[in-house]
């Protein structure tokens, strides 16, 4: 952890360092998550889209904590505390579950962690281009040394000793709880009270986020299976395109330029799941997976941009914005497990690029075409 922590100091980011170590800690979990299903298949002799599960209760839980993180929470230092904990206690648990079931239960544990983690730093930057580039670049900085470090973790320790490794890596954030205010001000605590609905606009775009997130997420959360038991590579080539996938990506998360409309990348990012589940080609699967980091990460930034241009109350859409994401990503291994294990990787990638692809478009007539700004009851 000590070489994100680092990297952001150079970077000097906009946003508060406890915050961006939460989120980078969170990362870990997540980007360790496609190593763990084809681990975890092996170690306990089911198949792939078994295992699948466990990463669908992990973003259940983030679901649920992103929902009620901004609706229900303040950012303050017990509730930064508590996820820290939650976090570290659901890698131990999973690191002992006796069963797939257990381990699944530890999972979704993780997922209210990392969607607290989430809440936290995203509700900090939404609205603001600068922030949400340093949020959106903590990703990729850590995922180039996070995906080859877990396969290494893996092949030398085994299963259940990442899990301890990531209890240690999901405790780092309270080195830095005495950063977050104890408190905030009343009148914070009260505009949280006044919720107010999305606008049609900004519902356009979270439904959106959804599918994107849906197709997305149900190829790439098998993109190392894919490689290592479709594509004849082996678990440390597929780590390394892992981490090009993150290096390209932070460049693209820390761009200050006009990125463009963000369908035009979700579009391509959908090209690149064809590629990664469709086509069997080991140097095609590799610039799919690399060039997923840039495109996608060009996008995400650009996306959020559009959904706070298109809301009448920006702030609040951070968390909505988390949680549909990650309810896509609840629902994507479920269609990527369904099709892997019946041998039909191909059809895989060609529906998840349908799915994506027309998301895709939706987020393109809104970028054209401003909705009218109303919704802004109370909800």
């Amino acid at each position: 952890m000590q070489v994100p922590v680092r990297l952001l100091s150079a970077l000097r980011p906009s946003v508060a360092p406890a915050l961006l170590v939460a989120i980078a800690s969170s990362t870990v979990v997540f980007v360790s998550t496609p190593f763990l299903l084809a681990g975890v298949a092996e170690q306990r002799d089911v198949s792939i889209g078994t295992v699948g599960w466990i990463s669908t209760t992990q973003l259940l839980g983030f679901v649920v904590a992103s929902f009620l993180g901004g609706r229900y929470l303040t950012p303050i230092r017990a509730v930064f505390i508590g996820g820290a904990l939650l976090g570290c206690a659901a890698n131990l648990l999973s690191a002992i579950a006796p069963t797939l079931l257990a381990l699944s239960g530890a999972r979704l544990l993780s997922g209210l962690s990392l969607g607290l983690a989430a809440w936290f730093g995203w509700q900090a930057a939404f609205g603001d281009a600068e922030k949400t580039g340093d949020v959106a670049v903590i990703g990729p900085l850590v995922g180039v040394i996070t995906a080859p470090a877990v396969s290494a973790l893996i092949q030398s320790i085994g299963i259940d000793w990442l899990f301890v490794v990531l209890a240690a890596v999901t405790a780092t954030p309270l080195l830095f709880a005495h950063k977050v205010p104890r408190t905030v001000p009343r009148t914070e605590r009260q505009g949280r009270r006044d919720r107010h609905a999305p606008t049609r606009a900004a519902r356009v775009i979270l439904i959106a986020l959804t599918f994107i997130t849906l197709g997305g997420s149900s190829v790439f959360i098998f993109a190392a299976a894919i490689g290592t038991e479709l594509n004849g590579l082996d678990p440390f080539t597929v780590s390394i395109l892992f981490s090009c996938n993150s290096l390209v990506a932070i460049p693209a998360a820390r761009w200050r330029g006009n990125r463009g409309p963000a369908g035009f990348w979700y579009f391509c990012t959908a090209l690149m799941a064809i590629l990664l589940a469709s086509v069997r080609n080991q140097w095609l699967f590799g610039f799919g997976l690399v060039a997923w980091g840039f495109v996608f990460f060009m996008a995400t930034p650009a996306v959020f941009g559009l959904l706070a241009s298109r809301s009448a109350y920006p702030a609040e859409r951070a968390g909505d914005a988390q949680a549909v994401m990650a309810l896509g990503r609840v629902f994507g291994p479920l269609l990527g497990g369904a099709l892997i294990s019946h041998g039909s990787s191909v059809a895989l990638g060609f529906c998840a690029a349908g799915i994506m692809g027309t998301a895709s478009l939706a987020l393109l007539y809104v970028d054209r075409r401003t909705l009218p700004v109303i919704g802004a009851r109370l909800a």
